[in-house]
């Protein structure tokens, strides 16, 4: 009949039998839930601004950008939830191999290191070096781009940031 629903017994088109809960939900929450948490942590992550004379030396609050980018990837992580329940895909982190889980440890150590380097190397530095070690990991072998990429990418976030956007970014002590 036209303009009815047709009951179904929780299977799709294939057969495969499908739930109303599925790892896009998980996924979801666990987003939302992470960028509840950094909201939450912002205050206390990021620096106060200098102020000269009790006037800011840059015309933005420093935690305005990280929370835009976790304020979206929370209402993101919302959006995513809602429509979970409208997606039929298999759950395809079953059929990852051990180099895949390899390749996101290796990423995660990185970024661990990254984050130490940070404050004693600066930005510049610490983005060449991450850039530099990740690109290499992965398999780039040109070895012109693998500096280029290295140098100029956190070059340009810095200038970037700190010249366009006026916010301050950690300082190298080396120059």
């Amino acid at each position: 009949m036209r303009g009815t629903r047709r009951a179904t017994d929780g299977r799709d088109s294939s057969g495969t039998r499908w739930s109303k809960w599925n790892f896009n939900h998980a996924a979801a929450l666990v987003l939302a839930a992470l960028a509840v948490a950094l909201l939450l942590a912002v205050p206390y992550q990021v620096a106060k601004p200098e102020r000269l004379f009790g006037r800011a030396l840059t015309a933005l609050n420093p935690a305005l950008y990280p929370r835009l980018v976790f304020g979206a990837l929370l209402v993101i992580a919302i959006l995513y939830f809602i429509v979970s329940g409208r997606l039929r895909e298999l759950n395809l982190f079953r059929t990852v191999e051990a180099r895949g889980y390899f390749n996101i440890g290796v990423t995660i150590a990185c970024l661990v290191a990254y984050a130490f380097a940070l404050p004693k190397l600066g930005f510049v530095l610490s983005g060449i070096a991450l850039t530099f070690v990740l690109t290499v990991f992965y398999g780039n072998r040109n070895h012109f781009l693998t500096v280029a990429v290295s140098v100029l990418a956190p070059l340009a976030i810095y200038y970037g940031a700190t010249r366009l956007l006026l916010v301050s970014l950690p300082e190298s002590p080396f120059f």
